[in-house]
């Protein structure tokens, strides 16, 4: 068995949750990197701003975080829009 066949394989076994969970994460940091370029700030200044370090939020713009809602609710408020609609 080769590399892609194995690789295609695992990704199979992904249960569905999980990849929902997954094109969120990345859903979410897209917006804020989009938002950040729009408002031309960087990544150093929105953590600044936040109380974080830049090594946070750019592991955040990376699309891994698991965000709370708390955290989200305070990223909005920062960048003066929402990050989600519901």
């Amino acid at each position: 068995m080769n590399t892609t066949t194995m690789f295609r394989e695992a990704v199979a076994q992904i249960p569905n949750d999980v990849r929902i969970e997954v094109d969120l994460s990345f859903a979410i940091a897209d917006k804020i990197d989009a938002i950040l370029k729009q408002k031309g700030m960087t990544q150093k200044e929105f953590a600044k701003k936040m109380g974080k370090t830049e090594a946070e939020v750019s592991r955040w713009v990376g699309g891994t975080h698991n965000f709370t809602l708390r955290t989200i609710a305070k990223i909005s408020d920062v960048l003066g829009e929402r990050i989600l609609t519901v």
